[in-house]
């Protein structure tokens, strides 16, 4: 147990037994003492909001409160600090109470030496430190879990710093997103909203982060900061800007790495955690993890900025893998879009097109509703090439896409390009009507851009030859009846001169079902 230096709170009313325990404290010379008296316990609850103690010793019998009740204010006002209870009962029931209520011990006055009560200290301090590090464990189990079963950095993060501010049992936690040549933002956030009213900024959340980020030449040694009274620093100091924001602070950088050695084969637990080789030519500040009181001052020990950064590894890894999944889902998207646009044109392509009819021929099968599909053909496009040459050609046949597309407008119509100069339009809940004035508006369109073709046979520009089928799909049936349609009316339009449209409606008597 390496102990050197105690900071402990003496509440005990008696003066006599006050300086007899100061005394055997320092009689026994086993570490630098700081030792604080208060006579009451409504004393000890207004220090204990202003600091820390490595130890509290409790007498039961206080003017303003007696027994279990104040060791129940005690340690609810200082949940992280060891309670030795000193008292003149020596009852072994109430003795069971307190250690089951948060006492780590129970000394009889009268009854001990020094040596007794440094060792019931010292124990204490050792006691409290292990449940500490179990809700480490826990703690840091929790975020390693949580990193492994989602790949949402949002959730991550909002979970970090919930379970870090009830870890620190701190005012407010928050991660901070740094942007190069930016101006950052917080991304995650959690308050402790009673602190908040109490400290009479419920309609003002201090924005610190422009206190500490707002000078982009901010050296690497500002990065980890743990400020126990921001009231105590010197004016030249950036941090005396948030004085009337915040009271202590604590920051930890959260570094992004190109290349992350990971020196371990699974996720362990504090001292066999996941590592982070950091190369200076690689590190970049990514964040900051920020956890602040708004009027108290806190002192940060050492055993919380260690774990806490431990936690900012495993965060680390979060944002790697969280950016991994992004770029791999990117990915996978414009795979996705190779797979069903056609590169040219950027419309569907035939797989798609096959894809999409098959399945709108069956939704409208169950609905009893119109499908309507025309196919349409560049007339002469062979001759355009041939004239005009390939770079030409390409560049009519987005122009000719294009101007599809403005006038199927509907999310469910699907243009296609069904061949090398044929275009597919499926037009779903379109009766025949409906399909021939989209067939003559694009007709029409066409026709006012007066895209030139001297070698057409027809005319002097880029025309089209339009043949349309329209339909209410049988469940029985297959979507090929309704292109075979379509495709026997494109050819009759290009056999009746081209530059037309034919329409067929199979089953003129059908009505939708209602």
């Amino acid at each position: 147990m390496d102990i050197t230096n105690l900071k402990i709170l003496l509440i005990e009313d008696e003066i006599a037994d006050a300086d007899w325990i100061g005394e055997i404290l320092i009689e026994e010379n086993c570490f630098d003492l700081e030792l604080k008296h208060v006579k009451r316990v409504g004393e000890a609850l207004e220090i204990l909001s202003q600091d820390t103690f490595d130890a509290i010793l409790l007498d039961l019998s206080l003017p303003d409160s007696q027994g279990l009740d104040s060791l129940a204010q005690v340690k609810q006002k200082a949940p992280e600090s060891p309670i030795v209870v000193l008292t003149a009962l020596n009852d072994q029931n109430i003795a069971l109470q307190l250690v089951r209520q948060g006492a780590q011990d129970y000394l009889v006055k009268g009854r001990f030496e020094g040596e007794l009560l440094v060792r019931s200290i010292c124990y204490a301090i050792e006691r409290q430190r292990t449940e500490v590090t179990l809700r480490q464990q826990a703690l840091m189990k929790k975020m390693l879990d949580h990193i492994r079963q989602s790949l949402d950095l949002s959730d991550i993060l909002s979970s970090t710093v919930a379970e870090v501010r009830q870890f620190l049992k701190t005012d407010r936690v928050l991660i901070y997103r740094c942007e190069s040549g930016k101006a950052g933002e917080t991304i995650a956030e959690s308050i402790d909203i009673n602190k908040l009213e109490q400290s009479g900024k419920m309609n003002f959340i201090p924005d610190i982060t422009k206190v500490f980020f707002s000078n982009a030449d901010l050296p690497e040694s500002s990065y980890l900061k743990a400020i126990e009274d921001v009231v105590a620093l010197p004016p030249s100091d950036p941090y005396t800007l948030a004085e009337n924001q915040i009271r202590s602070i604590l920051t930890l950088p959260i570094w992004r790495n190109s290349s992350l050695d990971y020196r371990h084969e699974s996720f362990g637990l504090l001292n066999n955690h996941k590592t982070i080789t950091r190369e200076k030519n690689n590190d970049r500040l990514w964040g900051m993890l920020v956890a602040h009181n708004f009027s108290t001052p806190r002192r940060w020990l050492d055993w919380e900025i260690n774990f806490l950064e431990q936690l900012t590894t495993q965060v680390t890894i979060a944002i790697q893998q969280s950016e991994l999944y992004l770029q791999l889902k990117d990915m996978n998207e414009q795979l996705e879009r190779l797979a069903i646009l056609d590169g040219l044109t950027g419309i569907a392509n035939r797989r798609y097109f096959d894809k999409v009819l098959k399945n709108e021929w069956q939704r409208l099968a169950r609905e009893q509703k119109f499908l309507s599909l025309i196919l349409c053909d560049i007339d002469y496009f062979k001759l355009y090439n041939d004239s005009y040459g390939h770079p030409a050609g390409d560049r009519c046949l987005q122009k000719v896409t294009q101007t599809i597309q403005e006038v199927t407008k509907r999310p469910a119509d699907l243009v296609a390009r069904y061949g090398g100069e044929e275009f597919a339009i499926i037009l779903p809940d379109t009766n025949e009507e409906g399909a021939l004035f989209i067939a003559n508006q694009i007709s029409q369109r066409l026709a006012k851009l007066r895209l030139p073709h001297r070698k057409s046979l027809i005319c002097d520009r880029i025309t089209l030859s339009m043949g349309i089928a329209t339909q209410i799909p049988h469940r029985d049936d297959d979507p090929s009846v309704l292109l075979g349609i379509a495709d026997n009316a494109l050819y009759q339009a290009k056999n009746q001169g081209r530059n037309q449209i034919v329409q067929t409606v199979q089953d003129q008597d059908q009505k939708p079902q209602s």
